[in-house]
């Protein structure tokens, strides 16, 4: 693709809309305020410290997140700023790689911005998920990566690569399937098949494995575990045999993926119904690449079903593997007769749509009430339970927590406490005091009894007499929902030391 006279002014057109539509979503989870998601909580828990490894998920995004609140402080403000980044750098590369498919500078900024038309991008990537936006992060990059090797081939670019694909693999295990995708393409054709067998493909095994070996040392001796932990998540509970196991899988993959992109092939089809003709240009190769590699992640996701008897699929899991889907598309509908008119139509669609998901962020707070009569995690009455804690007597010390929802919203509001919970019990934050007062905190709305995953890691760190200690009850209406109110268990015992054991 030559470079005309308009591509700086298409750049700087790109990151302004990019930086205006980021940061509306940044101010308003600054304005919806101390009170987290689930992903957001398990964050704030465990990014104490700084650790080879934390749960049955990779750790790259609670290293990142840990470097943020160093610099930014342990709170709203820090986890805003990742998220925020992260999607900027979504959307950044995805861009990166349109300019080099589509010849039109307005259609590639286009497709970039056609990533609002996938409900899990636009939508769940910024209300909620962590690990997915850094894989789907650095699968755009990592194939922009892979752009730049074929462009000026350098030993720098290799070991790039490298460092790349282990960030991969250190923020989504399932991240090896869009690299065995990546890798499949590439060996399909043999102008991108030549860069693989070039001996300086070893500087990026180097990288790779110099980047990874600090966590791969971890998981290895935590294997069971995270072997568990991925069969639950990839086999459904079911007692039939190989041919209903397939036939569940292909169900899931099926359904997951039409529900991935649907929303996108339907606009996109109806606007640019001419997509679906032959192409009569020759494909450049960055074009075959992206082709290969679409057609490549439907090979792999069979091949899970097949061999390794998958038989559940989730949206989410799709993102590095469909994320230059809209890229893809409008290559194909791009040509010099294609009318501004539709490319107006299919603009004004976009903003369309990104209003919808700005309004529906907005009604996750300030809109509930007219939307639904049941509460969400976002409405939470953090602040007030926290004051109740507060007047209860509780000033620091160690809060132990069922769920790490409970924890770290309570640790918005005690900062100089340690939190360890339930779900985390392979981390421990470091202790900052040998001594200070020990709080034990659960859900308590439906059911007022400790739950008994709270009793059993406890029980665990030998800590099982605490579980009956005199229980109070913190209570408040939620926010902007008045009619119904959130209740916390606690125990808090003023000499924590017998919860300060690592």
């Amino acid at each position: 693709m030559t470079p005309t006279a308009s591509q700086p002014l298409n750049n700087h057109r790109f990151l302004f809309w990019l930086s205006l539509y980021v940061g509306i979503h940044f101010l308003v989870r600054l304005a919806m305020g101390g009170t987290l998601e689930l992903d957001e909580a398990e964050q704030i828990v465990l990014a104490q410290g700084l650790a080879a490894g934390y749960t049955t998920q990779p750790p790259l995004y609670t290293w990142l997140q840990w470097g943020v609140f160093q610099i930014f402080g342990h709170g709203v403000l820090g986890l805003a700023i990742l998220k925020a980044g992260l999607i900027f750098s979504i959307y950044f590369f995805v861009w990166q790689i349109a300019r080099r498919l589509i010849s039109s500078y307005q259609m590639a900024l286009l497709a970039a911005f056609g990533l609002i038309l996938i409900p899990s991008v636009s939508w769940e990537s910024i209300r909620d998920l962590t690990h997915s936006v850094l894989a789907t992060a650095i699968a755009a990059a990592t194939f922009f990566a892979v752009i730049r090797i074929y462009e000026d081939r350098s030993a720098l670019a290799y070991l790039l690569l490298g460092g790349l694909l282990a960030a991969g693999m250190l923020s989504k295990y399932s991240f090896a399937v869009f690299v065995l995708s990546l890798l499949l393409a590439a060996l399909s054709l043999p102008a991108w098949r030549g860069l693989l067998f070039d001996k300086r493909i070893l500087l990026t095994v180097f990288a790779g494995t110099v980047v990874a070996l600090p966590h791969l040392i971890w998981a290895i001796g935590h294997l069971n575990e995270i072997r568990e932990f991925i069969g639950q998540q990839v086999h459904a509970e079911s007692d039939g045999g190989f041919v209903s196991g397939v036939i569940a899988g292909l169900g899931s993959l099926a359904k997951n993926i039409a529900e991935f992109v649907l929303l996108l092939v339907l606009v996109v089809s109806l606007i640019f119904p001419r997509l679906y003709r032959r192409r009569s240009d020759a494909a450049n190769d960055h074009y075959l690449l992206v082709e290969r590699f679409l057609l490549a992640a439907l090979v792999v996701c069979l091949g899970l079903i097949l061999f390794m008897g998958t038989t559940q699929f989730q949206s989410r899991w799709f993102q590095p593997l469909l994320i230059l889907l809209p890229v893809y598309l409008l290559a194909r509908a791009d040509t010099e007769a294609l009318s501004g008119r539709r490319k107006a139509i299919f603009s004004g669609v976009l903003l369309l749509f990104a209003g919808i998901i700005i309004v529906l962020r907005f009604g996750q707070f300030w809109l509930a009430p007219y939307m639904s009569d049941r509460p969400n995690r976002m409405q939470l009455p953090s602040m007030a339970i926290a004051e109740q804690v507060r007047q209860a007597g509780f000033e620091s010390g160690t809060i132990i927590s069922a769920d790490n929802l409970e924890g770290g919203n309570l640790k918005l509001y005690f900062p100089d406490s340690r939190v360890l919970t339930a779900r985390t019990e392979f981390f421990n934050a470091a202790l900052s005091h040998q001594s200070g007062q020990c709080l034990i905190v659960w859900k308590a709305t439906k059911h007022t009894a400790m739950p008994k995953r709270l009793r059993q890691y406890l029980k665990t760190r030998g800590l099982a007499d605490l579980a009956d200690q005199s229980i109070q009850y913190p209570e408040a209406p939620y926010q902007y929902l008045p009619f119904a109110s959130y209740k916390l268990g606690m125990i808090l015992l003023e000499d924590g030391s017998g919860c300060n054991t690592q």
